[in-house]
């Protein structure tokens, strides 16, 4: 089995997400997975390593609006991404999910 590069802990947290500047494919995306530093999207169309894009989605304190950029793609599956710039409000309520999840 690979090494594990993840350091922030992760949960389990499927919901919708809104995916903009990402080209023309529609990517009818979700989340799967949620941590502090990023996220597991779930799409049949995958974006290239190094994309960036815009995110919104729901928390149960409010809505979260953050860029990311793909780390890891998979066609087919989805794509890992890492979030560029949660205000460290945004990082406290995230952290609050994933830690109240576990």
């Amino acid at each position: 089995m690979g090494e594990e590069h993840r350091r922030a802990a992760r949960i389990s947290y499927p919901c919708e997400v809104e995916c903009t500047g990402v080209g023309e494919n529609p990517l009818n995306p979700r989340i799967s997975d949620l941590s502090a530093t990023g996220a597991f999207i779930d799409s049949m169309n995958a974006v290239p390593v190094g994309s960036k894009m815009g995110l919104k989605f729901a928390l149960p304190t409010g809505s979260i609006s953050v860029n990311a950029e793909v780390v890891h793609a998979m066609e087919h599956f989805g794509m890992g991404v890492r979030f560029l710039d949660l205000s460290d409000e945004e990082r406290r309520f995230i952290e609050d999910v994933v830690s109240g999840a576990s």
